[in-house]
């Protein structure tokens, strides 16, 4: 089939058959359609017209009747108060809450946002940045102590073995050790 979809919307309905509901409607339908049809033939077929100035059947018909369809049913003004007016007052409505309250929620959060950035932009200028900066300082300076010790000459490392022996027998020898 060239519409599988169709074919199958046939298939699933096909076991329904013609129910007695579906079957009046065709027959309600069929009326209408053959009403309307012989109305038109009588008044258009055999009520013509004899002259082109002469009035249209319809217009002999009582005023109301004939008011009604020319003004057919009043529809589009019935659909002009109901239908349009609610179609302009939702597009206002709609054109409010997207201007003033989604717009304002979206500048709301983007203002937020800036100031939560600008907040966090300080802290990490003024307090991160400082706090490791100068730690940083620090570990170099006591980098550079430390490299003064370890400067690959054997002597200095005795020298401190040295001081280092002699302050532990100072200490050993006045009582430090009790």
């Amino acid at each position: 089939p060239w519409w599988p979809w169709f074919q199958s919307f046939l298939g699933a309905h096909h076991d329904e058959g013609f129910s007695s509901g579906v079957i009046h409607v065709m027959i309600v339908s069929a009326l209408v359609v053959f009403v309307g049809g012989g109305l038109a033939m009588a008044l258009y077929g055999y009520l013509q017209r004899k002259k082109a100035d002469e009035p249209d059947v319809l217009e002999r018909l009582p005023a109301d009747v004939y008011t009604m369809l020319q003004n057919k049913f009043w529809i589009d003004e019935i659909y002009g108060w109901t239908v349009i007016r609610f179609n302009a007052w939702f597009a206002r409505a709609c054109a409010f809450l997207d201007e003033w309250i989604w717009g304002g929620m979206v500048t709301l959060v983007s203002y937020a946002t800036l100031a939560l950035a600008w907040l966090n932009r300080a802290f990490d200028e003024c307090v991160i940045n400082l706090g490791f900066d100068q730690g940083c300082d620090r570990v170099s300076k006591g980098g550079s102590v430390l490299s003064r010790l370890q400067d690959g000459r054997v002597q200095n490392y005795l020298r401190v073995i040295g001081v280092a022996l002699l302050v532990l027998v100072l200490f050993l020898i006045w009582g430090g050790g009790k």
